[in-house]
């Protein structure tokens, strides 16, 4: 099942105020359409043993995903980018294909967080 801390977005909410909504849809919206080019991107140079842009991939899905509280997902990149850093590869296409699976239910999470 899915680790996503609720509270994640609640900072904005309270900060922002009334632009808070359109700030949030907007986060999200960019996080639906990036989050699964960087997972692609992963498997990308992972499959051509480029672990620096393997690496650079991870980091960045790893903040994203940490803005929402996607805790699991958030730690899935940290540890991926942590071996791909040391080049002590151990089933990096595993982890990836983990991290592809949470990220489906991230995405359905945050697409109900919408606000119309």
């Amino acid at each position: 099942s899915m680790s996503i801390d609720p509270s994640a977005l609640d900072s904005y909410r309270e900060f922002m105020g009334d632009e808070a909504d359109a700030f949030v849809n907007q986060i999200i919206n960019t996080f639906l359409v990036s989050a699964p080019d960087l997972i692609s991107e992963m498997e990308a140079t992972l499959a051509k043993d480029d672990l620096e842009s393997f690496v650079r991939a991870a980091h960045t899905l790893k903040s994203n995903s940490a803005t929402f509280g996607a805790t699991l997902l958030s730690s899935l990149c940290a540890e991926m980018e942590k071996e791909g850093k040391s080049e002590e590869v151990v089933d990096l296409d595993g982890k990836v294909s983990r991290a592809r699976d949470e990220l489906a239910l991230v995405l359905e999470y945050l697409k109900a967080q919408i606000t119309k």
